[in-house]
């Protein structure tokens, strides 16, 4: 199966209809916008032409349809099937990555496996191949802890890796479903967690009720037994905002024959929990995920550069995979690679310092409308839908479409879908925390600055 979908004819009367009441063309500037999409990708829309998933949802979206009603059935049903089936032979982890899980929604079936698993953050995920497959190696490997903590620090792909185990978990049929708890996002102080912040950590009871309401809304008293009748997988994503003292010898008390995986900034070190750390990208894998992104976003300063700046930009990133994404997004914009390259030198190998420098640049140049849309999502654990900058941003359709736009631009922005399929935008964990932990605050301009500005615009009047 491949990332892809094509209209029905059926479906495309229906957007045809839904364009006729906007008052858009089918090559509307507008259209193409909103959706954050080009005029060729809609003429193959409109031809019937396979194009990806998250283009097609996108531009239907736009319009306000609902994209199963527009794409054709099979294809829907391939997705499906894709998901909920046991394939005859095992495909490779790196072709299992590409088919997104179904989202749990009103009709949600018992039967469906995988539902919980959410929708990758990265358009493709390079390097991890060798790596997801170790994991779950362990993770099915009775000898082994019950319990796995995939660590290593933000932007590393921990999150990225634990969906590739998971999705492929179900695909092989090693456990007869997974369920996904993510711990909420939250900032950090020294390396540590505030204590207000810890007051709000994910407690034991909380998980309990998560994990009821995933095992077709059980009773909590039931979790126990249902998690000792078959082999499941549980991930608990974030763990490091997760009050794992007391936790972790809960759910070990419960495990056999089903496992954990946790993907955490901090190690933990109960005996019964096997540590795994994640390691930077290697160096062709970093490559491949720079040129292949360049492409993608048209960034020819990169898919130009030489094997010299290539490694250069390696070293500098530490292989982490956020970096890489962060420094196309600035050489997009400065259209240039080589100063990219000599401020990246001033963090000296400091991914977190990074990073900061990559936000910093990238608040500097968006707009008024979007900082304060950036500001809103840093709040919201969940992310945020369209509706809701609407409503309580007061956010106009047009500066959406700039605001959008500019956050992809710069990577800040994920594309998700809540339980009932509908889309949201959410922010890389790394992101809210530095927006909740004040770190743009020290960014704003200062009186005197301000000033400055206005002799300045007074000076040229």
């Amino acid at each position: 199966m491949t990332n892809t979908l094509r209209a029905s004819q059926q479906g495309l009367d229906k957007v045809e209809k839904a364009i006729h009441r906007k008052r858009w063309k089918r090559n509307s500037i507008t259209w193409q916008q909103v959706a954050d999409t080009s005029q060729g990708t809609l003429k193959r829309f409109w031809g019937k032409t396979p194009i990806k998933r998250q283009s097609f949802i996108r531009i239907c979206e736009a319009v306000g349809v609902n994209w199963e009603e527009v794409a054709e059935p099979s294809e829907i049903q391939e997705i499906k099937l894709a998901v909920v089936s046991v394939a005859s032979t095992t495909p490779s982890l790196e072709d299992q990555i590409n088919v997104l899980p179904l989202q749990p929604t009103d009709g949600y079936s018992k039967n469906q496996r995988g539902v919980w698993i959410p929708n990758l953050r990265c358009r493709k995920v390079w390097g991890r191949e060798s790596f997801s497959e170790e994991v779950l190696h362990r993770l099915n490997d009775p000898q082994e802890a019950p319990i796995l903590s995939l660590c290593g620090s933000a932007g590393y792909g921990k999150t990225e890796v634990a969906c590739k185990v998971a999705l492929a978990a179900v695909r092989n049929n090693l456990f007869a479903d997974v369920l996904w708890v993510k711990a909420r996002d939250t900032e950090f102080s020294d390396g540590k967690i505030s204590q207000s912040e810890r007051d709000e950590a994910l407690s034991w009871n909380q998980l309990l009720q998560e994990i009821a309401h995933q095992l077709d809304g059980c009773s909590v008293k039931r979790v126990h037994q249902r998690i000792k009748e078959e082999k499941r997988l549980i991930v608990l994503d974030n763990a490091e905002t997760a009050q794992l003292e007391d936790i972790l010898p809960k759910l070990n008390e419960m495990l056999n024959p089903s496992r954990v995986l946790l993907t955490s900034r901090f190690q933990t070190n109960a005996s019964y929990v096997g540590l795994i750390n994640i390691p930077p990208l290697e160096e062709h894998c970093s490559y491949q995920l720079l040129q292949d992104e360049a492409k993608y976003k048209n960034v020819p300063a990169i898919v130009q550069a030489d094997t010299a700046q290539l490694q250069q930009v390696y070293h500098l990133s530490c292989g982490a995979p956020l970096a890489l994404h962060f420094i196309v997004g600035r050489v997009l914009d400065d259209g240039t690679l080589e100063p990219v390259l000599s401020a990246l030198e001033q963090a000296s190998g400091d991914v977190e310092k990074i990073y900061e420098f990559s936000l910093k640049t990238a608040w500097q140049r968006i707009s008024d409308v979007t900082k304060k849309v950036l500001g809103y999502m840093g709040d919201s654990d969940a992310g945020v839908t369209w509706e809701e900058l609407s409503g309580t941003k007061q956010v106009q359709e047009s500066d959406w479409s700039i605001t959008r736009r500019e956050l992809r631009r710069w990577y800040l922005m994920e594309d998700e879908t809540d339980a009932k399929g509908k889309p949201r935008y959410n922010l890389h964990p790394w992101v809210r925390r530095s927006l909740r932990g004040g770190l743009v605050d020290k960014w704003q301009l200062s009186l005197q600055e301000w000033e400055q500005i206005a002799q300045w615009k007074y000076d040229i009047d």
